[in-house]
């Protein structure tokens, strides 16, 4: 019988690396603080419109792998975990990890932009969150899925509650009208990046047709 665990581990290569990366992120930094008062990786990748500037472009993108809080984390591992599962048959891991980066520098252009430059911020993930819901849709938007406790909807309905429910919960808990902003730029650019590369490379179909299979989502 399948397990989520026996799933999660027949991922692709790249994709289990993606996944395990962002699993033991929180983990380590939660650790090195504890014992050491401060966190060498924390400063090390954490998001800086200053040191952006200065030519440490590397925190565009790894500023995602990161948060500050282990219920973030735990939310967005499970998300991960969802939605890779979801799309693990659509995309090369090369190609999983070239959108991922690319939703990520979406996501931190409104920090960079509008946030104060002496300050290192720790996003987390929402934007990558954002942008795989963004090309479930673009993916799957004919089928028909089961949501627990809601019944059956269309992959789009379902990407748009999860997006909504999630921009909802960054606004009024710690996020505020930036990182909102942050995440929703993060699912624009997973969407102009699907828009204008090519269907060959990113989805091993070719045309857009209608699928009898029914995804189950269980929330």
């Amino acid at each position: 019988m399948s397990t989520p665990l026996k799933n999660i581990f027949a991922l692709p290569k790249g994709m289990l690396l993606f996944l395990g990366l962002y699993a033991v992120s929180f983990p380590l930094i939660w650790l090195e603080f504890h014992f050491t008062g401060h966190s060498v990786v924390g400063d090390a990748v954490g998001l800086s419109s200053a040191l952006v500037w200065k030519g440490q472009f590397w925190r565009l993108a790894s500023y995602a792998f990161f948060t500050a809080g282990v219920l973030g984390w735990a939310i967005n591992l499970f998300w991960f975990a969802t939605l890779i599962g979801l799309l693990r048959n659509d995309w090369s891991s090369l190609n999983f990890w070239m959108f991922c980066i690319v939703a990520a520098v979406g996501g931190a252009l409104p920090i960079i932009l509008f946030s104060p430059h002496d300050e290192r911020i720790f996003l987390g993930a929402g934007a990558l969150i954002f942008a795989l819901l963004v090309a479930w849709d673009r993916l799957y938007k004919r089928e028909r899925i089961m949501m627990l406790g809601i019944g059956e909807v269309s992959v789009r309905q379902a990407a748009l509650f999860v997006a909504g429910l999630n921009a909802v919960i960054c606004f009024f808990s710690c996020g505020g009208w930036l990182f909102t902003l942050s995440m929703v730029c993060g699912g624009v650019a997973g969407w102009l990046y699907l828009a204008i590369g090519d269907k060959r490379v990113m989805s091993r179909g070719g045309k857009i047709i209608g699928s009898e299979r029914v995804a189950r989502l269980e929330l």
